[in-house]
């Protein structure tokens, strides 16, 4: 998979996050997870461990969250 940032990295509650459907999150903190809840039309939530990315495809529109650790976030397209 060929994934290509489409902006630079921003706090999870950015407008560009929320607005994105796929997305990179990247908790750089070294040694505390990160809850991340995805606001979609029925609503989620993942664990993102230290010093680790997640892509997400997420509902158009949808905000994004972060609880504990140092997340950021970047839109992203891919190829396959």
């Amino acid at each position: 998979m060929i994934i290509k940032p489409l902006a630079t990295e921003s706090t999870v509650t950015d407008a560009a996050i929320t607005a994105a459907r796929v997305v990179r999150l990247v908790n750089s903190h070294a040694s505390a997870t990160s809850s991340i809840a995805i606001a979609n039309s029925v609503a989620v939530s993942i664990t993102l461990l230290p010093l680790s990315s997640e892509i997400v495809e997420k509902d158009i529109g949808a905000a994004v969250t972060a609880t504990g650790g140092t997340v950021t976030g970047v839109p992203v397209a891919f190829n396959i």
